[in-house]
């Protein structure tokens, strides 16, 4: 009965393992998923993406000050740009000079700058959604 528990146990902590490993969530621009040289991740129930494929993606320039370690981001669109200012590890950004308080902050995770994806997608004027089936963020710009 003893080695009938200690198997059981052992196939329940790999499984949980594999899947642990394997729980990043999937992102789609516009019906297309998106490829990341460093995969998204949730923190605080917030998806965090790298910086420079994201705003880049919705067609925005990208800049980072190494000083005061602030990313970022501006996007011209229909005759209005749009500029957002985050600064890694505080919860203020900034969305054209307007003070916004953000529920998980911009962080530095495997060398990549990550933010938070519906923060910078929607600043920006677009639409994001959670499918909880998929386990994905849905971004729509068009």
């Amino acid at each position: 009965m003893k080695k009938l528990i200690f198997a059981l146990a052992m196939i329940m902590a790999m499984s949980t393992s594999v899947f642990a490993a394997g729980n990043e969530p999937s992102v789609y621009l516009n019906g297309n998923q998106m490829t990341f040289d460093v995969n998204p991740f949730i923190q605080d129930g917030r998806t965090l993406v790298p910086m420079r494929a994201i705003f880049e993606a919705v067609g925005a320039t990208v800049g980072w000050d190494q000083d005061t370690r602030t990313v970022y981001a501006v996007r011209e669109k229909n005759d209005d740009t749009s500029l957002v200012t985050l600064q890694i590890d505080h919860d203020k950004a900034f969305v054209n000079s307007e003070e916004k308080t953000l529920d998980v902050t911009a962080t530095i995770k495997n060398d990549r700058t990550f933010v938070p994806l519906r923060f910078v997608v929607e600043a920006l004027g677009e639409k994001v959604e959670w499918n909880q089936e998929r386990y994905a963020v849905i971004i729509t710009t068009e």
